[in-house]
């Protein structure tokens, strides 16, 4: 069984607000000071999750002292290890990145220095109350903030008597256990050897991926909350708000097809593989470059409907942003009818498709 390592040495701690909790991330700046000395980097740009940008000032204070380097900060939202944007390579020497793990597939054209930001708040009172929620053997799994915790929780439920497996995911997968919102593959490499998964970390998105993923039970212990959650109980929501999007494309004539121009969004192979299976169905379709999604740029370019081959949460998430239906390429599919409703999945993202 895989483990993850615990970080002793701490050069930074900062409190951050979030959701209206004060919440601990342990922030540790030491390799990364490290790094921007050996590269010499005399201009740095900081990414920060939004969460931890009123308090981005202060990690930019440490490294400009410690390191003695020019410190950017990166104003744009920030939502994983491939929102880095390339515009900035032309700017900096290198780029630090708090919040997430690297993908290690990724190849960036300047240095990316990765820095993670550890939740600090226990769950082992959600996790005493989860275990009646489960189903052995339970599959254990994490978001990046939440990955030291994982140790803590497959203890935990071992000394409860439970059966416990955690999974490696592939190439965009940096540590065992770590789910990503466009990969579950540490989840779906354990789906035949556990009945339900104990996952770690914010909010429903990550935990319904999981389960449209598997079709298996999961039970969240979100740090921002008292009591451990139910996916299968939220995700009638989400779903009833993706088979309406299905249902307006279905009328569609035109689609657009969105390619995300950050590295690690970039799938330009299955942008054209969806751009071929549009115009077999005799619609017209059309590939397009963005960086930012803006539905007012959209509204410009007049297409019926959208497919993002980008980060698969932005069709999710911003639903209600857009005029016109914006899918993933699974909705698209099950549009054209090459997928069926019954075998909805969220988008995930893999190597072949870049």
């Amino acid at each position: 069984m895989g483990t993850v390592k615990r970080t002793t040495a701490r050069l930074v701690q900062r409190k951050v607000v979030v959701c209206g909790r004060i919440i601990m991330y342990d922030i540790d700046l030491t390799n990364a000071v490290a790094e921007i000395k050996r590269l010499k980097a005399r201009i740095v740009a900081l990414q920060v999750p939004e969460g931890m940008k009123k308090r981005a000032y202060q990690i930019a204070e440490d490294i400009e002292n410690n390191a003695s380097a020019e410190v950017m900060l990166v104003a744009e939202p920030c939502f994983g290890a491939c929102d880095v944007p390339s515009s900035l390579f032309d700017m900096v020497d290198a780029v630090v990145h708090v919040g997430h793990s690297p993908i290690p597939s990724l190849r960036f054209t300047k240095p990316v220095i990765f820095v993670p930001a550890r939740s600090r708040i226990p769950v082992t009172e959600q996790l005493k109350k989860a275990v009646g929620l489960l189903v052995e053997p339970v599959g254990v799994l994490a978001t990046s903030q939440h990955l030291e915790e994982l140790d803590d929780a497959i203890e935990g439920l071992e000394s409860m008597g439970m059966k416990v497996k955690i999974g490696e995911g592939d190439s965009r997968i940096s540590h065992v256990g770590e789910i990503l919102g466009c990969n579950y593959t540490t989840a779906t490499s354990i789906a035949e050897d556990v009945n339900s998964y104990l996952l770690i970390g914010s909010g429903t998105f990550h935990g319904l991926g999981v389960h449209l993923s598997t079709g298996k039970k999961v039970v969240v212990l979100d740090p921002n909350l008292e009591e451990p959650r139910e996916i299968e109980q939220e995700k009638a929501k989400i779903l009833r708000q993706r088979h309406a999007a299905i249902e307006r494309a279905e009328k569609a004539r035109s689609f657009g097809i969105i390619i995300g121009e950050k590295v690690g969004q970039r799938r330009l192979r299955r942008a054209r593989e969806l751009r071929k299976l549009i115009r077999w169905k005799r619609k017209d379709a059309s590939l397009i470059l963005m960086d930012k999604f803006d539905p007012e740029k959209l509204k410009t370019l007049g297409f019926d409907a959208y497919v993002s081959t980008a980060c698969p949460r932005i069709a999710i998430d911003d639903v209600a942003m857009y005029d016109r239906p914006l899918l993933t390429p699974h909705e698209l599919e099950i549009v054209l009818g090459v997928r069926r409703w019954d075998d909805y999945t969220f988008d995930q993202m893999t190597e072949e498709e870049f």
